[in-house]
């Protein structure tokens, strides 16, 4: 089944990051099977699955029980086999090293940069979401400390509904969030 197709069956427990966001982080980092991703916040395990479908060994933490369980599951269902989830809060420190990519979709990401920053191989990246402008104020102001390049993006997609007549935007809202590409330096 296609990973779309099951994402669209998958349970759902918190809000997700939605395949438009999830391929801006793909098109920002030239993700590819080779690398090594470190994904925080798995919620219900959409980025993940989604970063997994194109071959790259995932490695995801959840602190919530709850939430891992659905992600657990969520994964199980999709087949991918490359993805190992935690139930550990990733503030405590990242396991992995020498990873290309970390992500993080949670409360308090600006906790978590030193881990990063120490996690990443030379040159990684650090994708982060964010529903409001000031988490994004506290995230840059902790990524100035670590000298990571930095850009800040709001990717608005709007879809048209077309019946033969009438053509016009679809009434909807339009934000989803803010994404973070920082890339380490060195």
């Amino acid at each position: 089944m296609n990973i779309i197709d099951f994402l669209k069956k998958a349970k759902r427990g918190p809000q997700v990051i939605l395949p438009k966001d999830a391929a801006l982080i793909i098109s920002e980092t030239g993700i590819n099977q080779n690398w090594k991703v470190v994904d925080a916040g798995s919620g219900s395990g959409f980025l993940s699955m989604i970063l997994g479908n194109l071959g790259c060994k995932i490695y995801t933490y959840e602190i919530r029980e709850d939430f891992y369980k659905i992600a657990k599951e969520n994964i199980k269902n999709s087949g991918l086999k490359n993805i190992k989830i935690f139930n550990k809060d990733i503030t405590k420190g990242i396991i992995q090293k020498k990873v290309d990519l970390v992500t993080l979709d949670m409360k308090g990401p600006e906790n978590v940069i030193k881990h990063a920053y120490s996690a990443l191989k030379p040159k990684g990246f650090l994708a982060i979401y964010s529903m409001h402008i000031e988490q994004v104020q506290d995230v840059l102001k902790e990524l100035i400390k670590y000298q990571f390049d930095t850009k800040v993006m709001e990717n608005i997609q709007r879809e048209w509904q077309t019946v033969p007549g009438f053509t016009r935007p679809k009434t909807q809202l339009a934000h989803t969030g803010f994404i973070i590409i920082a890339r380490k330096r060195n």
